[in-house]
Formats: C-alpha cells, sequence, structure tokens
C-alpha cells in the first residue's frame, strides 16, 4: 500500500496512520443496547460510544464545521441517549435515535452552508463505512487537493437540505427507513429525496468535472505553445490550475437554472424531475479529455465514491472518557438531567423531533386550519356576493324615512301645515313651500267678512324663517364607523328633515326643529357585514324653505 502511487505522482500512505478506523469491535445488536442502556449498565453505554461514536463525530463535524463544537454536541447526544433512548418503539432504530438528537443540536446551533471536510487531509482509499475491513484495489484518482476542489464545489451546488441526505445516504450508508426515522419522514419520502439528492450530486459533479476537462485542455495548449517549460514543470502548473478552478464557486454562466428550493413533503408526482441534460462538450475539449491521462483519473470520479472517501476526522480520545465520567458519577445527575432536558421533545414513536419538520399532531391541525380558513373565505365570498341584496336582513332594515314632500298634518289645536311651527300660525304657505293656507273655523262670534277679523299687533309679529347651515360638507369613516354632523340655525328658527342615499348609513335624528342661533348634534352610524367594502353615499337635509343641503359620505373596507 505504501509503495502505490497515487493518481497525483505522490505515494499513499497507509490510511490507519493518518486516519481513523472504524471501531474494530463486532457488531452489536441494537436491541441489547437498548437493553443495557434500560438497566443502567455502564458496558452498554461503552458499547455504543465504541459503535456509533466514529460515525455520529463524523456527521456532526461535516454539519457544524467546529471540532469543539462536534465534541461537545457527541458528548450530549450519548449522554441523552443513555436517558431517552429505551423509550424508542422500535429498538432496531437506535442508530436513528443517535443520529437525530445530534442533528437537532446542530440545527439549534446553527450549521454550515456547505458541507466540512479538512482540507489538509488525504482522501482515502476505501470507503469511510469500509476502513474496518480488508482493502480493496485503490482508485486511480486525481490528487486530493483536486478533489476537495470537485466535492466543494459540487456540493455548493446543491441545497443543504440535499447535501445532508446525500452526506448520510451515501457517506455513513443510511437506508431510507432509517433516514426518514433520523430526519422525521416516512421511508417513502426518504427514498424520494435520496434520489433527488443523487440525481443533483452527479450532475453537480459532472459540471465541474467538465469545467475542469476545459481548464485543463487550455493549460494543454499553452503549455504546448511554450517551449522553455519542462514537462514536469508542465504537469504541476496544470494540476494546480485544474485545482483552483475546481474549487471555485460555480458562476452565473455555468448554472442553466437556479437550483430548486427544498420542496415541502408532497406525493411523488409533485417532486421535481431530472434536470435536463448539460449542453453538449466542445469537440476540442472532448478530444483532449480522451487523450489526457488527468481528464482521464477525473472522469473515474463518481459522486457517491467521492463523498465516502473524504477525509475522515480523528475523534478525540478524550471523548470517550469524558462521557463516560458524566454518565455515571453520581454528582452529575442534574448535569445529566439539564442535557436531556436541551434534547427536545420525542415524537410519539419516542425518536427525538426536528425542529425544522412539524409533528404529526402539528401537521394534522395545520390540514384543519387550512379546511377552516378555506371555508371561511367562501363563506365570505357568498357574503360578499349577496351585499346587494343585504338591505332585506332585520339587522339592516332601514328606518322609515321622513317624506319632505307632503304637509304636516294639522295639529291638535287646528295649526296648518306650516313648516315653521310658529305661534299664531301664519295665514298663507312660506315662500316657495307648496303648502295650503291654515282652515280657520267659523263661528258665531266671528263675522264672516275676514277684512274684520282681528289683526296681531306688528310688535309681536312671530320671525321669519332662519338659515339651515351643516358642517362638514363631506364626512370620511376610516377605520371607523361612527361619525358626528353639526346642525346650526342663522337668523331664526329652523325646521329640518334628513334622508340618506343608502341603508348603510344611519343618522341618530332624521327631522327637529332648532330656535334662532340654536345648534344639533346628529350622530351617523356606518352599517355593514362581517367585511364591508369601501363605498360612498351622501346625506340630504332641507330646511324649512325648502333648499337642500347635501353632505358626502366614503368610507372604507370595515371587518366586524
Amino acid at each position: 500500500m505504501s509503495g502505490r502511487s497515487h493518481g497525483g505522482g505522490r505515494p499513499m500512505p497507509v490510511p490507519g496512520a493518518w486516519m481513523p478506523r472504524l471501531s474494530p469491535s463486532a457488531h452489536v445488536a441494537d436491541r441489547k443496547l437498548v437493553k443495557g442502556l434500560n438497566e443502567g449498565d455502564e458496558a452498554a453505554l461503552a458499547a455504543l460510544y465504541d459503535e456509533y461514536g466514529e460515525r455520529i463525530h463524523d456527521y456532526v463535524l461535516s454539519m457544524s464545521g467546529d471540532e469543539k463544537i462536534a465534541a461537545d454536541i457527541v458528548h450530549d447526544t450519548f449522554i441523552d441517549a443513555a436517558r431517552r433512548a429505551p423509550r424508542m418503539r422500535d429498538h432496531l432504530q437506535l442508530g436513528s435515535w443517535l443520529y437525530g438528537a445530534a442533528r437537532r443540536r446542530c440545527v439549534r446551533r446553527g450549521r454550515v452552508k456547505i458541507l466540512f471536510w479538512d482540507r489538509s487531509a488525504e482522501f482515502s482509499d476505501v470507503p469511510f463505512l469500509s476502513r474496518g475491513e480488508p482493502e480493496g484495489p485503490v482508485p486511480d484518482w486525481p490528487p486530493s487537493d483536486e478533489l476537495h476542489g470537485l466535492l466543494r464545489a459540487s456540493l455548493a451546488r446543491l441545497e443543504p437540505v440535499d447535501q445532508e441526505v446525500s452526506l448520510l445516504a451515501f457517506r455513513h450508508g443510511l437506508r431510507p427507513s432509517r433516514l426518514g426515522a433520523a430526519l422525521g419522514l416516512s421511508p417513502r419520502r426518504a427514498a424520494l429525496r435520496i434520489r433527488r439528492a443523487r440525481t443533483e450530486l452527479e450532475a453537480a459533479l459532472q459540471k465541474e468535472v467538465d469545467r475542469a476537462n476545459r481548464a485543463c485542455a487550455v493549460s494543454g495548449a499553452s503549455d504546448a505553445s511554450g517551449a522553455t517549460a519542462s514537462s514536469g514543470e508542465r504537469e504541476d502548473a496544470r494540476s494546480t490550475a485544474v485545482a483552483v478552478l475546481a474549487a471555485r464557486p460555480p458562476t452565473r454562466g455555468d448554472q442553466e437554472e437556479p437550483l430548486d428550493p427544498p420542496p415541502p413533503d408532497r406525493p411523488l408526482r409533485r417532486f421535481p424531475r431530472r434536470r435536463a441534460e448539460a449542453a453538449p462538450a466542445d469537440p476540442a475539449t472532448e478530444r483532449h479529455a480522451a487523450g489526457c491521462p488527468a481528464c482521464v483519473r477525473r472522469g473515474r470520479v463518481t459522486a457517491a465514491a467521492l463523498l465516502g472517501r473524504a477525509p475522515a476526522p480523528m475523534l478525540p480520545a478524550a471523548l470517550r472518557h469524558r462521557v463516560m465520567h458524566t454518565a455515571t458519577d453520581p454528582e452529575l445527575a442534574g448535569y445529566r438531567a439539564d442535557i436531556a432536558a436541551r434534547g427536545g421533545a420525542l415524537t410519539p414513536a419516542g425518536l427525538p423531533s426536528q425542529p425544522d419538520v412539524p409533528s404529526a399532531f402539528t401537521r394534522r391541525w395545520l390540514v384543519t386550519g387550512a379546511v377552516m380558513a378555506a371555508a371561511l373565505a367562501a363563506a365570505i365570498v357568498a357574503v360578499l356576493m349577496m351585499s346587494p341584496g343585504i338591505g332585506a336582513w332585520p339587522p339592516f332594515r332601514p328606518a322609515p324615512q321622513p317624506d319632505v314632500t307632503h304637509e304636516r298634518p294639522p295639529d291638535a289645536q287646528g295649526r296648518g301645515g306650516d313648516p315653521t311651527g310658529g305661534p299664531g300660525g301664519g295665514g298663507g304657505g312660506t315662500p316657495g313651500h307648496p303648502g295650503q293656507p291654515p282652515v280657520v273655523p267659523q263661528t258665531d262670534d266671528r263675522t264672516k267678512n275676514p277684512s274684520h277679523s282681528p289683526r296681531p299687533p306688528s310688535s309681536q309679529a312671530p320671525a321669519g324663517p332662519g338659515t339651515l347651515v351643516v358642517n362638514p360638507a363631506k364626512v370620511e369613516m376610516y377605520g371607523t364607523k361612527t361619525a358626528q354632523v353639526t346642525l346650526a340655525a342663522r337668523s331664526g328658527p329652523v325646521t329640518w328633515t334628513a334622508v340618506t342615499s343608502t341603508n348603510q348609513l344611519a343618522l341618530s335624528e332624521t327631522r327637529g326643529d332648532m330656535s334662532a342661533d340654536g345648534t344639533a348634534t346628529l350622530t351617523l352610524t356606518l352599517r355593514t357585514a362581517i367585511i364591508g367594502l369601501p363605498g360612498k353615499g351622501s346625506l340630504t337635509f332641507t330646511d324649512s324653505e325648502g333648499a337642500r343641503h347635501t353632505v358626502n359620505v366614503v368610507w372604507g373596507t370595515t371587518i366586524l
């Protein structure tokens, strides 16, 4: 192994000398581990840490990008598992429980936009989960610095949710059922996300490989034109140029379309299909890639293998002692309870709930709320469509309005229809008013000749009718359903009547009398349904002289 050269011309070191191996202990059934945790067996927690410690640490460090934060999350995850993992319904989901508990803490602390790996470490010759098994053939791949650039640039084209699904499915080997339990999804939805993540990751990697091949072709043409450079210098310059270009984030021109946002949980037919095929490569680039050893090695890289062979972090040796000390020290019982409390609630299946995935109870209430909102919207639409006939409803039946074209009936004292209502009941109708003179009954004490009828002294003659003044001339009702209208009598008494142009407007009084220089304040009320639309109307005041005064009224949208 040590004598076999890497694709970049450098000898490939033995994996065990520079990266950790997965736990070499034999596989322990999850049921036995859960049973031991439920009984408080320290050996069960130690076996659980040895079985899953490196996997959870690799996942958390990829998600957080900080070694100290990753160590704290791994510590809290195993302490929480010792207390609450036995509550699972299906004890075979122990691995999913650990991934879910670690994921919740990563999401709460804030995860990186692009998955993290140590750029100074080398890619492994074997996948992450197979490093405890006998080694297979060494892949003929490009150098590690170029692989780091391809991996980071490919992941930058994916949404965070697709990056995480790719990490768990292709590096940690979680099947749809276990992946769905860790992410809070059903197995079917988890399988759909795995398929979509694989498609998008392969397409993103292919774009990066094509771009690196174009850079290699341009670099090769430049080297061919320079006769002074040696073959080794040309090879180093080409590898450096390709690695730098592959590490660059994708430009706007490299993307045929913006990435789709992560869709909600929908039926299968609603998930996005495969992306359109990329445009064909340049023929000159294809010819160069077919004969260039570096481009041939680059073409052997696959997305799943690139994720699986990414460098694994070194699990801190002191972390195991820290976990066991916290879990077994009697004086740290309160600390253990606080760690479990920070782990959040559990689902009905006993798995950690995820902060970015609504629970089944929440989804049920969301559906119920959506149905109720749709029913309310339909009722509102029906009310608005019925608004032309809303006046027939009892709460909005208009009050009788006075008819200003008829005379007032004679009162009990025999006075005629003089609208002024002044004493003495004038002889004829007032100017501009179609009233008739009052009927004077004939008596024996009164002569039939009206010329001899007694006349009141001129000093006691009634004052003439006054002028009605209405204020304001326009009423705006925005955000309110009531307004005030002021009436005033100038230069004499005034008798007035009022009508509204719509039954949505109601006045506190529709007729009245005012003495000279008197005033009256009326309340205008807007009557609407549950939701009222903007509108306008008018108020018409008529005084004893027959003069009309119009007040325009406008109002906005009202609710209740």
